[in-house]
């Protein structure tokens, strides 16, 4: 075989690898979006989704886009006695590679950030609670009575209900004498239909888990249990902070 017949075979290779690839990154979003195989949502449309849901994945998009006008590309030109009008680097091929790997094989939120959750009861004090928090650096605790979830307490309910005892004249607050659970009452006006937590699976892929921060704005924490929901136990907890550093590699959680 000729030189110039070798190269031509090598990128036909190039090119049928490339647009398999495609249709497995095609593949992929839709079962990251939840849809069927069979789902006719356009390439464009899912990765517009996509990103929607989870905002982490921006840089991956603008890529699979460039790809996506190479597919349609080649998928016309496909066949021609001359052969194809492009050629598929093998840098493409390899980002290609990575991105439906990634898709196909995301890092689980459990990988970095499954710990025992430091949490307070509905009935300890104020006092103890800001001990706590001034020990370990952490600005939110969760609450809870037993095994049920009862809130979240943070620095904000903390400062606004300090705030409201000393509008109303009470200038010295006994912290021993004040429970959680009151202190959790105090809600911000603004924030009363806002969610500052939510749940996550402890094996959601940690990108979309910390798109979360980015889609809600006023989210504190992402509560992680092993059914994404309040009714088994806290197996791991990301924060805001988390959220900023990401995606550094994750150190004990700061909460």
């Amino acid at each position: 075989m000729s030189i110039t017949r070798e190269i031509a075979a090598q990128q036909h290779r190039d090119i049928e690898d490339f647009l398999s690839l495609f249709t497995d990154a095609e593949k992929a979003l839709k079962r990251r979006l939840g849809l069927t195989t069979t789902d006719k949502t356009s390439v464009s449309g899912l990765i517009s989704q996509y990103v929607t849901v989870n905002p982490q994945w921006a840089e991956p998009a603008n890529q699979l886009r460039g790809f996506a006008e190479i597919r349609n590309l080649l998928t016309h030109q496909r066949g021609l006695a001359k052969g194809y009008p492009i050629a598929i680097t093998s840098d493409s091929l390899g980002s290609l590679r990575q991105i439906v790997h990634e898709l196909l094989h995301p890092e689980p939120v459990s990988k970095g950030y499954r710990k025992n959750v430091l949490c307070v009861a509905p009935n300890d004090s104020l006092a103890s609670t800001l001990a706590l928090a001034y020990h370990h650096g952490f600005s939110q605790f969760p609450v809870l009575e037993g095994t049920r979830f009862r809130g979240l307490i943070t620095e904000n309910e903390i400062v606004r209900w300090l705030g409201r005892a000393a509008k109303g004249g009470n200038k010295v607050i006994d912290l021993e004498a004040v429970p959680v659970k009151k202190v959790v009452e105090e809600k911000d006006p603004d924030l009363r239909d806002v969610c500052i937590f939510c749940y996550a699976k402890l094996e959601d892929p940690v990108d979309e888990v910390m798109g979360k921060f980015v889609v809600h704005r006023a989210l504190e924490v992402v509560l992680l249990t092993s059914t994404g929901t309040g009714n088994t136990p806290l197996g791991g907890i990301v924060t805001q902070w988390d959220a900023a550093r990401y995606p550094a590699v994750p150190n004990p959680t700061k909460s």
